[in-house]
This record gives structure tokens, sequence and C-alpha cells, in this order.
């Protein structure tokens, strides 16, 4: 049976996922996308740099500009990709998707040129996020920019209905992941390698994107948390927590099976933008990575422990 449409009159529904990088999105974004009525896309803040300009590789294989899926949404919600498009939306998201606008894009108001920014970036991301949602056919849309400040374009454009999934890593292990030297797939980026980052900069990350994450449910916005390492532990028992947030779209008997056994088969997806394991095989074995209770250097551990202590003990890190 077909998931029931949206309520008359309500906007595309939106499920995002919010967080620091290195915190398991990726893994979260592939598990959301075998939810009922679900499709995740990736990282659409990164779509006009990544895939419009750059031409990166889609998660089903195909370069951005040779993949079906995109080239459909493109056509339905732009009459086609550009490169005027691309740029003209990574200055919009310049002047109105940045940390610094939170308290602007809380209020609506500011400058009468940033309002009408932010009314342009609305409907960019509208004409978008209902391509997406048509050209799949399914009814919610996963975008899992991490990004705070996006979280706060969406709590107020007209055409989204928002849901939010916060997903949470011991931040010694994010510290860990963006110290080492990690190898991209050829045409996954323009870099050869993921980025790297200094522990003291993603100590401070850790916190203050964590917390303006948090601070969504507090706007009224529908939240849950979820932490890397119990997803891997138990996905269907996590999966079962972020599904909630769709009272309308119930979990049947058997919905969950695509992972079992401590195995993912995720299928044809098409991730624009996102961490490696996207285009790896169909087939992922979830495995918990705690590398860093082992390799990671003792005053880099000891440093990130100091500095996100009282915010670790709020999402349950001893």
């Amino acid at each position: 049976m077909a998931p029931p449409g949206p309520p008359a009159g309500r906007g595309v529904d939106v499920l995002y996922v919010g967080g620091v990088p290195r915190s398991g999105s990726t893994l979260t974004d592939l598990m959301l996308d075998g939810l009922p009525g679900h499709v995740a896309v990736g990282e659409l803040f990164y779509l006009w740099r990544n895939g419009v300009q750059r031409d990166n590789l889609c998660s089903c294989g195909a370069a951005f500009s040779r993949c079906p899926f995109w080239d459909a949404v493109g056509e339905v919600a732009f009459g086609g990709w550009s490169g005027a498009l691309a740029t003209r939306v990574l200055r919009l998201q310049d002047e109105v998707d940045r940390t610094s606008r939170i308290p602007l894009l809380l209020s609506r108001r500011g400058s009468a040129a940033f309002r009408a920014a932010l009314a342009e970036y609305d409907d960019v991301l509208g004409r978008l996020y209902r391509a997406i949602r048509d050209v799949s056919g399914e009814r919610v849309v996963v975008d899992s920019s991490k990004r705070p400040s996006l979280a706060y374009v969406l709590r107020g454009a007209r055409d989204v209905d928002l849901r939010v999934v916060h997903v949470l890593r011991d931040p010694r292990g994010v510290a860990y992941s963006f110290s080492k030297v990690v190898p991209l797939p050829a045409g996954a980026s323009h870099e050869s390698t993921m980025p790297r980052s200094s522990t003291l900069k993603v100590a401070r990350r850790w916190n203050t994107v964590n917390a303006s994450i948090s601070a969504l449910r507090a706007t009224g916005v529908p939240l849950v948390q979820v932490r890397y390492e119990d997803l891997v532990a138990h996905p269907q028992q996590q999966l079962r927590r972020v599904a909630a947030l769709r009272p309308d779209l119930p979990l049947a008997l058997g919905d969950l099976s695509f992972v079992e056994d401590g195995v993912l088969r995720t299928g044809t997806t098409h991730v624009v933008v996102g961490g490696r394991v996207r285009l790896g095989d169909d087939a992922v074995r979830l495995r918990l990575d705690e590398a860093w209770r082992r390799e990671m250097p003792g005053r880099s551990r000891r440093a990130v422990s100091a500095l996100t202590a009282p915010a670790r003990a709020v999402y349950g890190y001893r």
C-alpha cells in the first residue's frame, strides 16, 4: 500500500539531519532512505557547488549531470540546472544561510535586502524539495546538510513542514576522525581526501553546533536525538524513534527488514553529497567505529574531554 499523501494545505515534508560532520550522518541518511515514504538525497546545501558546478558523483555512480534522477529534479524545479542559477544560490547562501544570521532567521527581520534574499532563498528551497518529492514519488525529503543555519531557514519557510533528526557522536570520536587522512573515491569531491581540522576547533564546533540544533526544539520544531553509537548497535529501535516524528506514516511489520543482522541494504540511492559510505556497496556492514579509544593521542583526548565535558553529560556521553 502506498504511503498516504500530505494533508491538504501543508508544505512539502522535510526531515532534516542536523549535527556535527563525522557523526554518522551519511549512514543515518542511507538508513532513512529505507523508511516508507522517505527519500534521502544527501547534503543539499552543497548540491549547487559539488553537483551543479563541479559535477561530482551521485551515490548511484553517475556524475551529477548524467544522473537521470537529478536531471529530472532540475527540469521540474527550475527548467534545468545552470551555472548562473548555482552562482545566484551560492550568493544567497552567503547572505542568509550562515551561523551569524541565526538571530535574524529566528525573528525573520533584518534589513529589506536581507528579507528579500531570504524570501528568494525560501522559494529556491521550496521548488527544489517539491521537485525531489514529485520525481521520487515519496512524501518526505531527507536533507542531511547538518548545518544549524539551514535548519533555522527551513523552520520559517512557508512551503516546508519541518522535522529534525539530531545526530550525535562522542566528540572524541569526531575529533579523531577529523585528525586522520581519509582518501576519497575518484570523482566524489574536488579534493582527494576528506577535510581535516584541529582538535580544539572540532571541540568548539561540537559544543556550538549541537547546542544550536538542540535549541530548535524550544522553538517548536519536532526533533529527535539519535546517537551514532545507538544507531549502529540498535538500528531498528532508533529508526522507529525517527519514524514517530511522522505518526501519519506508521511502520508496518517488515518495514525495517532492510536493516537487520548487522547489515544495511540500501539499493540504488541518489545521495548527492555526503561521506564516502554513500559510494560503497549496497550492503553496508554496521560496525561501530571507536578506533579513537585505542589510537587517539592522550593529550588530544584529554583536551576534547575537558572542553566538551558539560555538553557530553547532557547528551549521555560520560
